[in-house]
């Protein structure tokens, strides 16, 4: 098991159709990790996400993905799919 940390974290919340994972990287091999997970997967073109990247210094930051308006519920099995390609074993 790889010590966390020296993964990727995951951090979930939601609200009533949002839902938002922020992923947190401590190397710039992890933040590209992250955004070629994303560009390989899809969603319906009718959901509006936003996905953000916040750069906090010394190659550290975490990349946000938003749901907005999620009326079928389509982030859940989204953001699964997407730790499972990173090989992350846990969300907070």
């Amino acid at each position: 098991m790889t010590d966390i940390l020296d993964a990727i974290t995951a951090i979930h919340s939601h609200e009533e159709r949002y839902e938002k994972l922020e992923l947190l990287y401590r190397n710039e091999e992890e933040k590209q990790k992250i955004l070629d997970a994303i560009g390989d997967m899809s969603y319906r073109k009718e959901c509006q996400v936003e996905i953000s990247n916040v750069m906090e210094g010394d190659g550290r930051g975490f990349i946000a993905v938003e749901f907005h308006d999620d009326y079928d519920k389509e982030a859940g099995p989204y953001f699964d799919a997407l730790i499972k390609k990173l090989g992350i074993d846990r969300c907070e």
